[in-house]
């Protein structure tokens, strides 16, 4: 009880109104910020689903709220969770500090899995949150860290979800004892900087860490959750022509348990983008194309509801 007194004490800032807020805490001497945002429906008589919502490296909260048209929200609105964007330390979560050392977060070995084991501790808190669906998801850097997140903390974290990003090797290789939980992998095929088969991610040509790619990250998931390894396979439609892809998914049935889900939505020819987010045409060279057949945050919401209980 104490400790959680003590948490409450560093929550700095009250919330005052619903909707989108700004809120604080200090945890390890550094002053860690975060958007949450409450749904039009909020009520303290239920209890809410939770999505963490984690930028990708050299991003931030706004951005990727702002860069996904902050549709979160909308679905938020609409079916009654709880959104929150959380910022990394310097625009940058240390996933892992072995992976390699070009971010702040994993040049100082943030401990970044504590701070989001806190900030679940305090919005429980703070609000009425279902603590059996308690979901995370995040591009590139973010999905690394939604990985880390859901084998370090498999009481607080229900599923998760990766958008342009796989297994980090690291990650596999020091992570002992792993529960089984479920996952989404959304990833393009032509993706330049996380790539689709094994290897290394590539940012202006130097190594930023070794990833599995999707195969084995599926495999890796399969073995553990007991998974089939044959997936079943559902085109989807393809309705915006001018942006050069194509996607399918793949579902991975559990014959035990229904609600221990491994899917991923390939997506052909897609780059290192957020499908259905705001097209940066500038950078498009750099990241490659973003799919408007659909829209990432539908199809994490749909993965998240199909697994509470």
């Amino acid at each position: 009880m104490a400790f959680r007194c003590i948490l409450l004490m560093l929550f700095l800032k009250v919330y005052t109104g619903f909707s989108q807020n700004k809120d604080f805490l200090i945890h390890d001497n550094y002053k860690r910020s975060y958007i949450t945002y409450l749904p039009k429906t909020y009520s303290i008589d239920k209890q809410h689903p939770l999505i963490l919502v984690l930028h990708g490296g050299g991003g931030t909260a706004t951005q990727i709220m702002q860069s996904t048209k902050a549709y979160f929200n909308v679905l938020a609105d609409k079916n009654g969770f709880i959104v929150v964007y959380p910022n990394g330390v310097k625009k940058s979560w240390n996933d892992n500090p072995k992976r390699d050392t070009n971010s702040f977060s994993r040049k100082k070995n943030i401990d970044d899995v504590s701070f989001i084991k806190n900030l679940i501790e305090l919005l429980e808190l703070k609000y009425s949150i279902n603590p059996k669906a308690v979901f995370a998801c995040g591009i590139s850097n973010g999905g690394l860290m939604s990985q880390t997140l859901a084998m370090a903390l498999p009481d607080k974290i229900k599923a998760v979800g990766m958008v342009a990003s796989n297994f980090g090797s690291i990650q596999i290789e020091e992570s002992k004892n792993v529960q089984p939980f479920s996952i989404l992998f959304i990833h393009g095929t032509a993706d330049p900087i996380f790539p689709y088969q094994e290897g290394d991610i590539q940012v202006f040509n130097k190594s930023r860490g070794h990833v599995l790619g999707i195969d084995k990250s599926i495999t890796y998931m399969c073995n553990l959750n007991g998974n089939e390894k044959l997936p079943i396979k559902l085109s989807i439609k393809n309705k915006a022509l001018n942006d050069n892809c194509t996607s399918e998914h793949c579902i991975f049935p559990n014959p035990k348990n229904p609600y221990l889900k491994i899917e991923l939505i390939k997506v052909t020819n897609g780059g290192h983008t957020w499908p259905g987010a705001k097209e940066q045409r500038f950078i498009s060279k750099v990241v490659g194309n973003t799919t408007q057949d659909f829209n990432a945050c539908d199809k994490l919401w749909a993965f998240f509801k199909s697994i509470i209980d």
